[in-house]
């Protein structure tokens, strides 16, 4: 049986994926000298310089997932991974690759730039990263850091750690322990370790923990929740620090990185208990949030091209609002006809192989939730 969708949870989704975009196009006016003056040029360069508005909201989206995603392991299920992974394939894979060509007209046909056939091909998996090739669309690095939780989850859930509450709680501290070693290790060595990657397998990890403590009220995850909780806010500044005390080349430093990863982790906390939100505007904000996300970039390039096309100066929360307008009206049919198709079509797939299995208690399984 399907567990009830919580509002809450699309309303987060559906604003962190609006302040992505605010914060490239805020990002790209200040980075140009075109973010005007008086308070929407502090407000830029708040949102951008101080706190990173954008990896905030990433950083609610990894938060999120660990929030809902492990609850599509069922240990009822004859095949649980299997269910998993072709729910997952077509919930992630076919607003994808729709993707994907919009980002090569946006951001190599257009400028002029040269993509070759091989950086397609190796787009087309999701996986480019970890063969070193480059994003079509910068954002993509998020995405893999998903494929690699769904990964973590699969092997916590056939270790049978999944479904326990420190299971789950030691996998959390052993991605923050090794996220605190690769921040040393890149402090030392000077090279640019991904310190985000277990960190933010850390703060998914929590998000489920979270989640079993203020949705299903189990004692042992409020213990375990608040103590994980603790010490992810404790590394932040040590990690940060660490990490990015010197000039990698990112841009980075450690006073911004560790604002904007407690400021979100704050926000989520409080977005999933004190400040539930729930709205059908924004709940169906969260519905297309992923199309919102993935095409955010395409309409910033659109918006842009536009304003330079008529040759106006136009104040920079109206190319923002504009940037939305237009992700918002190629999200919305692609969310239609594209991912809610192709997200039947995967449950058609799973079909009766979730019948339960005898012997396995209805209280212990991770029920389903969608993604």
């Amino acid at each position: 049986m399907r567990s009830a969708r919580l509002g809450y949870v699309d309303t987060i989704r559906g604003l962190a994926a609006l302040a992505v975009i605010y914060f490239h196009v805020a990002d790209h006016l200040v980075k140009t000298g075109q973010a005007g003056s008086g308070l929407e040029r502090i407000l830029f360069e708040l949102l951008t310089q101080s706190v990173d508005l954008g990896k905030v909201a990433v950083v609610m989206f990894f938060a999120v997932s660990g929030f809902v995603v492990p609850y599509s392991l069922d240990a009822r299920s004859r095949t649980p991974v299997r269910d998993f992974a072709v729910s997952r394939f077509f919930r992630l894979y076919p607003a994808y690759w729709l993707s994907i060509p919009l980002g090569i007209y946006a951001f190599y046909v257009a400028p002029g730039r040269d993509i070759a056939v091989s950086t397609v091909l190796a787009n087309l998996t999701m996986l480019q990263q970890f063969v070193g090739v480059e994003n079509i669309i910068l954002l993509y690095w998020t995405l893999q850091i998903e494929l690699i939780f769904y990964g973590l989850c699969v092997l916590l859930f056939c270790a049978g750690l999944l479904q326990r509450t420190r299971g789950l709680a030691g996998a959390a501290v052993t991605m923050l322990a090794a996220a605190i070693l690769m921040a040393v290790a890149r402090h030392h060595l000077g090279k640019a370790l991904p310190v985000a990657l277990p960190l933010a397998l850390a703060i998914m990890l929590w998000g489920t923990l979270w989640r079993r403590w203020h949705v299903e009220g189990q004692a042992e995850a409020r213990r375990a929740a608040l103590g994980v909780l603790a010490l992810i806010a404790l590394a932040i500044p040590v990690v940060s620090v660490l990490a990015y005390g010197r000039d990698f080349g990112f841009g980075e430093t450690w006073y911004r990185y560790t604002a904007t990863y407690e400021t979100a982790l704050l926000l989520f906390a409080l977005m999933t208990t004190r400040w539930r939100i729930e709205a059908p505007l924004l709940a169906w904000l969260g519905a297309v949030s992923y199309g919102l996300y993935l095409f955010g970039p395409v309409a910033q390039e659109v918006v842009f091209a536009a304003a330079r096309a008529v040759g106006l100066v136009v104040p920079g929360h109206v190319l923002i609002a504009a940037a939305m307008l237009v992700a918002l009206a190629i999200a919305a049919p692609v969310h239609r006809f594209v991912e809610r198709p192709c997200i039947r079509l995967g449950r058609r797939l799973i079909g009766n192989r979730s019948i339960p299995r005898p012997g396995i208690p209805k209280g212990l399984p991770l029920g389903r939730l969608p993604g």
